[in-house]
């Protein structure tokens, strides 16, 4: 009886060792981000009462395997108002930390200054978060978050 149980334990233990899921390559090595887009909200995606249309972004930042980062995200919204004014806001942040998923999606976060484009002072310490594939961009700052926005031309690599 010994034996069958000390069997089954041993095989129990090569099948858990087996089905390890994979890990991703941020748990090994550091993983940069880096690229300059533009790309398009679908419609509906708004921030505050500006209707949001396309982004232009530009990005650099390197993962390390421990989660910290370092990096710079910049992004121009481009919309309108409420009374059909045009409107930019302006998002210029430091990148402090991020992971990748097993899916290949990378995520990272920071403090930024924004600008609402209204005339008012930038408002500092506003914390952002972003995920990527490459493919597509989802932001969300302070407590909003923004549908994904797909890009358009130029890239973001993730290598």
């Amino acid at each position: 009886m010994k034996k069958i149980t000390c069997m089954m334990c041993l095989l129990l233990g090569i099948v858990a060792v087996l089905w390890e899921p994979l890990r991703t390559t941020a748990t090994t090595e550091g993983v940069t981000v880096t690229g300059a887009a533009t790309a398009t909200f679908a419609q509906g995606a708004a921030l505050g009462s500006v209707a949001l249309k396309s982004l232009e972004v530009g990005t650099g930042a390197f993962i390390e395997p421990d989660g910290t980062a370092d990096g710079v995200y910049s992004v121009v919204l481009t919309g309108t108002t409420l009374l059909g004014q045009p409107r930019q806001i302006r998002i210029d942040g430091k990148v402090l930390s991020g992971e990748v998923a097993p899916d290949g999606r990378v995520y990272f976060n920071g403090i930024a200054t924004m600008s609402l484009g209204d005339g008012t002072p930038a408002i500092s310490g506003v914390p952002f978060n972003v995920s990527t594939t490459g493919n597509s961009m989802s932001l969300a700052i302070d407590s909003t978050s923004l549908p994904a926005a797909q890009l358009a031309s130029g890239n973001i690599s993730i290598n």
